[in-house]
Parts: structure tokens; C-alpha cells; sequence
């Protein structure tokens, strides 16, 4: 938290910083450590490779019967000792699977079957590594996941920074973006931001609002559902979303999520605390 207060007094926001950092969200950074994935033991968090299953696990695929690429999974022991918000629950893996053929961009409400997450509870000693399915040419090199707290403040176009808008002049918002942009390209430096809860690390815009939207049936892939009349009833539930993952994407491990972009896995507050992990809903966003 301290680096973020000098950091706001760089961009001489000091007057404003406290306020600034009422917003201010803990995250797990994940740092990914290429591996073969033989040396990666079972249930191990990891990007890629393939993935530590119980022995009846069925492999996701959409509806027109592609299968969906396995993208990583979370020992959620692992993750515990960093997760100061207690978000997750304490124990079991959790599974990220996408369709990395279509990449589907999670505007439509037809998306839904080009992702899943699942959660599974089994210790890693009774589960079992499953090869992909034939149809996928291609699967995500292997890399094991390390982790490290770090703090996230808001996007503007976030609703969590509606409050800053009474409290920040025209120069201080432009300052705080300013600021903002200027840690995406120290990320940008750093290769890769993959990390679970926090502010998410936007490139296109708001998605708290679009989750809701597109989950109720809306489709924000234009003005469509911004312009429904039920936008009004829906939009203040939209901080129920929660950001449960964000996978940049990786080239060195062979994948690429549009133009450089980002995948963003979220979930509703009451679904997290349900363990109804199959409510998640995904987000692309690329340059």
C-alpha cells in the first residue's frame, strides 16, 4: 500500500491519495515458471499442460462439440497464504477451460459455452493428469505458478471509482489515469499481469456493468443492452461481480488472447460463497 501512496504523490495526487485508497483492492499476482509438465507434480497450480482431474471427468466442449482448451489450474492451498480477503475456499483445485479457437469475447449471452471453471474437492493423491482430446491440435505449453500480493486501484470506468468523481478535479482525474497508464506499461514490462481477485487491469472498458448485463440476457456486444430498459433495474448490482482471474496472454507458452490481450474470469459475490463456480462468466479484451 505504501508504494501506491508514493506513487499517487508523484503524480501529485498526495491530496487526494487517502481517498484514492479507500478504493485500493489486494491481489495475488501469479508469476508462471516454464516446466516441462512431467515435472510438474499433480494438482500443482499451473498454467497449460494438461490437467489434474478426478477419474469420471468429462471433457467441456460448446455446443457445436469443440472441445475447450484447459488453461490452468489453482491449488487453492497454494493461493490461502496470499489471500488476505479470504475469497476462496480453502482447499481443493480449481479448473480454467476456454475455447481458445473461437475465443468468444463474452459480450453475448450465446458465449456461455465457449468456458467453464470447475471445482474440484478430490485431494491431488486420488486425482489423475488427462491428456487432451485429439480434436485440439494444439494445447498451452506447461508452466508452474508461484504467487505475491499486490495492490490494485480502479479504472475510471469502473464503479468503484464513481465516488472519486465529486472528489477529484478535471486535473486530478487526468492525473489518476494518467498514473494508471502509466503501471499498465510497468506491467507491460513485466511481460504478463495473470492475477486472481483485485481490480481487474482493463484495456477496453468497464466489464462489473457488462457481467451483469450479458448474464441477464443482454447483449453488449453494441449499444443494445446499454440502451434496455432493464439496464437501469440491473445496473446497480453490478459490483455483486467479483474478479476471480485474469490470464494475460503468454506468447512464450503459445497462446495469445486476441491482440495481446487478457482474459478476465468473474463471478458473483453470492456464487463465490456458494462454491458455484460453474456461474463464472469470461471476458476478452485485447488491444
Amino acid at each position: 500500500m505504501e508504494k501506491l501512496r508514493i506513487a499517487l504523490h508523484d503524480f501529485e495526487l498526495g491530496e487526494v491519495a487517502e481517498q484514492i485508497l479507500q478504493h485500493a483492492k489486494n491481489s495475488i499476482r501469479s508469476i508462471a515458471t516454464r516446466a516441462a509438465d512431467n515435472v510438474i507434480q499433480i494438482g500443482q497450480s499451473k498454467i497449460g499442460g494438461s490437467p489434474d482431474v478426478p477419474v469420471d471427468f468429462v471433457w467441456p466442449q460448446t455446443n457445436k462439440g469443440q472441445p475447450l482448451h484447459f488453461l490452468c489450474q489453482l491449488n487453492l492451498a497454494d493461493v490461502k497464504p496470499y489471500d488476505s480477503s479470504n475469497l476462496l475456499p480453502t482447499d481443493g483445485i480449481l479448473s480454467f477451460f476456454y475455447d481458445a479457437v473461437e475465443q468468444p469475447w463474452g459480450y453475448d449471452p450465446k458465449d456461455g459455452d465457449g468456458f467453464h471453471v470447475f471445482y474440484f474437492t478430490q485431494t491431488p493423491d486420488s486425482l489423475q493428469r488427462k491428456q487432451q482430446p485429439a480434436a485440439l491440435e494444439e494445447q498451452i505449453d506447461s508452466a508452474a505458478l508461484l504467487f505475491r500480493n499486490e495492490w490494485t486501484l480502479p479504472s475510471w470506468e469502473s464503479p468503484y471509482s464513481k465516488s472519486l468523481e465529486d472528489i477529484l478535479t478535471e486535473e486530478q482525474q487526468d492525473a489518476y489515469n494518467d498514473f494508471l497508464y502509466d503501471r499498465i506499461d510497468e506491467e507491460l514490462a513485466e511481460q504478463t499481469t495473470h492475477r486472481i481477485d483485485g481490480h481487474p487491469d482493463i484495456i477496453q472498458g468497464d466489464m462489473y456493468l457488462q457481467c451483469q448485463l450479458v448474464t441477464n440476457g443482454l447483449y453488449c456486444g453494441d449499444s443494445t443492452g446499454y440502451n434496455d430498459p432493464l439496464c437501469k433495474e440491473l445496473e446497480p448490482h453490478s459490483k455483486d461481480w467479483q474478479l476471480l482471474l485474469q490470464l494475460d496472454s503468454e506468447d512464450d507458452l503459445g497462446y495469445m488472447w486476441g491482440d495481446s490481450g487478457k482474459l478476465y474470469f468473474w463471478i458473483r459475490e453470492e456464487d463465490l460463497k456458494n462454491k458455484r463456480f460453474d456461474k463464472v462468466w469470461t471476458v476478452l479484451q485485447c488491444y
